[in-house]
């Protein structure tokens, strides 16, 4: 990024994250209106709810090794809300190209991550 050591090139990669963070802002959503509900051990399958049964739980993260920051291991499970079995995993090791930069964690990560998503 920063190749001649002055800080410019970084400093422009921060203003246009923060031009798109901006414009993000508009599709920000503060509360989940979807609606579902957990299976129910006592319920039959004959019974209907209005409501979606909620199937399936992911999640996602990444870790960074001590030894090298640069180096990271991107991953997402999928696990089956009933039984909370692993139905599928991912993972991919992968060197980081940006700088940590506070403020800006999802622009750095979020394509890893993302990556991960992808293949499931």
């Amino acid at each position: 990024m920063d190749r001649g050591g002055d800080g410019s090139d970084l400093e422009l990669q921060k203003q246009q994250w923060a031009r798109t963070q901006d414009a993000l802002k508009g599709r920000l959503v503060l509360e989940d209106d979807f609606e579902w509900s957990l299976p129910s051990v006592s319920s039959n399958s004959d019974q209907s709810d209005a409501r979606g049964k909620l199937k399936y739980i992911g999640g996602f993260d990444i870790s960074f090794l001590k030894e090298d920051p640069s180096t990271a291991c991107a991953a997402v499970v999928v696990l089956d809300a009933d039984t909370l079995e692993i139905v599928h995993e991912e993972f991919d090791v992968v060197r980081m190209q940006v700088p940590y930069i506070p403020g800006f964690l999802a622009f750095r990560e979020w394509y890893k991550v993302y990556y991960v998503w992808t293949v499931v």
